[in-house]
């Protein structure tokens, strides 16, 4: 799922709120809130499957380099080091810098399909 694909059921509600620039009412506003629950539910979903792929590629890595299959503990260790390396990657400031430029502008992009 890409960016901006998400927005389509938040159409309505921005829409509405920019009829008069109005807050939305209670009931738009309780499904506006279940509707987030719901995606980041989803996003939670998707972020675990992405670090499932990190750690099966770098499990396919150490399996080339070598003829034995992997131990169990060894795998324990290649997938943590490879998600903790992921997660400090991610974390470093200049890429949630970029993380949140690149949001900025799906965002104004997402304001601009309504």
């Amino acid at each position: 799922m890409g960016p901006g694909q998400d927005m389509g059921q938040f159409k309505m509600v921005i829409e509405g709120m920019t009829e008069g620039n109005k807050m939305p009412g209670a009931d738009e506003f309780n499904k506006l809130m279940k509707q987030s629950k719901d995606q980041l539910g989803s996003l939670r979903n998707e972020l675990q499957n992405l670090m499932i792929r990190f750690g099966m590629r770098s499990l396919t890595l150490y399996q080339a380099a070598r003829k034995e299959p992997l131990r169990l503990s060894e795998m324990d260790s290649i997938i943590k080091y490879e998600l903790t390396s992921a997660i400090r990657d991610f974390s470093e400031p200049a890429n949630i810098e970029d993380i949140i430029n690149k949001t900025k502008i799906e965002w104004e992009k997402s304001k601009t399909q309504i």
